[in-house]
């Protein structure tokens, strides 16, 4: 995985939910901060593209389809999840270079681990995970709507952060060289700061843009720097 070092934080791979929702748009497109101004150059040349002919027909159909990509995905809850991740992204990159983030990591083990009491847990995706002297944090983005937090009838939120949580921890781990056991810390990171703490999911944090660095720099130490170094090689 290639890193963008800077004198600020180190930052590995790209947002998942980014990758995905370019993927749902025209080519021309190619970050979210593209989106308005091509939008706007397709419907101009839209509206000045000839009818007359079958090839001009078919230029102009074609212009609009790309079009309505743009106008189909603009307010989706991808778009929205892509657009949190990335507010996240700049707000963690403000950190020092003491601090590597990994973006979009995916983990499976080996074997199935029991969770709540079944074998059904082997494998998790994570928008992000922190590494520095001050220890592993595991974060999961929601730019979530109040509305649409109440309405959710997939995973809760607070149980996906402990489940990848689980399976990081367990694929970090170390027989032989230290740190043997590193612990992870899991986050819940509310964009919009509508969410809370739950008690029955005591190991997830749950922040927001405002305090997830002064949490990730306000951990206690925990890690030389040959413990960061064999960390990060088994992210």
């Amino acid at each position: 995985m290639n890193a963008i070092i800077s004198l600020l934080a180190i930052i590995y791979g790209y947002s998942d939910s980014e990758k995905r929702f370019l993927n749902q748009l025209p080519k021309e497109v190619e970050s979210i901060d593209d989106i308005h101004r091509v939008h706007k150059e397709m419907k101009d040349q839209y509206d000045s593209m000839d009818d007359k002919g079958i090839i001009s027909k078919f230029k102009r159909w074609n212009k609009k389809r790309q079009i309505n990509k743009i106008d189909d995905n603009i307010d989706s809850p991808l778009h929205r999840g892509a657009k949190g991740e990335i507010e996240v992204l700049d707000r963690l990159s403000e950190l020092s270079d003491d601090y590597h983030i990994f973006c979009d990591v995916h983990k499976q083990l080996d074997h199935w681990i029991t969770y709540n009491g079944q074998r059904n847990l082997r494998s998790a995706q994570m928008d992000f995970v922190v590494v520095s002297y001050r220890g592993v944090v595991l974060i999961e983005v929601k730019n979530w709507s109040s509305g649409f937090y109440r309405k959710h009838d997939g995973i809760y939120p607070h149980e996906q952060v402990d489940r990848a949580g689980r399976v990081l921890w367990i694929s970090l781990k170390s027989s032989w060289l230290s740190p043997t056991n590193p612990p992870v810390t899991n986050v819940l990171l509310s964009v919009r700061g509508n969410m809370e703490y739950d008690p029955d999911y005591k190991s997830v944090y749950v922040k927001d843009l405002d305090n997830i660095n002064y949490f990730i720099q306000n951990r206690r130490e925990q890690f030389s720097d040959k413990d960061v170094e064999r960390i990060i090689g088994r992210m």
